[in-house]
């Protein structure tokens, strides 16, 4: 009998967890979810349809390292702006959002670049009709990018804007919604 108590409540704990999650995290969670799984489909079949056709792409350009590496400094610098979230500091929260933002912005510029390189090199006109898939990626990634910049720039400006009121600022950090 006390079995079915403790299992009663560890499931009453763990429904009370899951409703204190604030539902822009749960978007947030679902969001990153799809867009994960269609950029692998969509890798998934571009890579079936280049084996089953023989074709071996290009090289990429040399500047799509220097966006991973951007890429990798953008995921440090957005960690220190959580950080910085969690110890209630709007100088740190806002210098981290702003290098992010500015990171961001670069990363998508050499994302532009290559793709433009490798439309030189000829990289698209040589494609197979069926690996066209490649395109849907290319329109996912640019579009979770832009999406990521604008996201950025709001967030910045929401945190400039709270940073100069006294009960804006005191309220800002308690809302999970900024968060």
């Amino acid at each position: 009998m006390s079995t079915n108590k403790t299992d009663s409540k560890e499931r009453s704990i763990r429904v009370s967890r899951i409703e204190r999650i604030h539902p822009y995290r749960t978007i947030l969670f679902f969001g990153i979810l799809i867009s994960s799984l269609l950029f692998l489909t969509l890798s998934f079949l571009f890579l079936i349809t280049q084996n089953e056709n023989n074709n071996m792409p290009p090289a990429l350009p040399k500047v799509f390292t220097l966006s991973t590496i951007l890429l990798l400094f953008g995921s440090y610098t957005i960690s220190k702006a959580v950080s910085a979230f969690r110890k209630d500091s709007f100088d740190k929260l806002l210098r981290a959002t702003i290098l992010t933002t500015i990171i961001t912005s670069l990363f998508l510029v050499t994302q532009i670049i290559g793709l433009h390189a490798m439309q030189k090199t000829g990289y698209y006109t040589n494609m197979p009709f069926n690996s066209h898939y490649f395109f849907g990626i290319i329109a996912l990634h640019m579009v979770h990018a832009l999406a990521t910049v604008a996201y950025l720039i709001f967030i910045t400006y929401n945190a400039f804007h709270q940073s100069h009121d006294v009960i804006d600022s005191l309220l800002f950090f308690s809302d999970q919604g900024n968060y």
